[in-house]
């Protein structure tokens, strides 16, 4: 094992990981095992009965809903380019240890 292969390993390594946490800001696997279930559809102002401002409530939970829907959504992407980008540079290493390349 050459002094090159250690740290592609350690940037595939880094790669595996940052696949398995993009898998984890999943919206709707967050609430596997959880006895919940994630919001489908909008927020009805029922659930408040008959308080004030009951429809304002509803649609600031979905807001917050939607933001933690984004939010995760951005995560994932995020993850998946680091992933990818650790890809490329373990790639690059290797073809410069082997002398190939593009």
């Amino acid at each position: 094992m050459g002094y090159v292969d250690v740290h592609v390993q350690a940037l595939e390594e880094c790669g595996r990981q940052a696949l398995k946490v993009k898998n984890m800001l999943d919206f709707d696997d967050a609430f596997v095992d959880s006895g919940s279930k994630a919001p489908q559809g909008e927020t009805g102002s029922g659930i408040f009965g008959t308080i004030d401002g009951a429809e304002e409530l509803a649609v600031k939970i979905d807001e917050v809903w939607n933001a933690v829907r984004d939010d995760l959504g951005e995560g994932r992407n995020r993850m998946e380019n680091i992933e990818r980008a650790l890809g490329e540079v373990a790639l690059n290493f290797r073809d410069a240890e082997t002398g190939s390349g593009a």
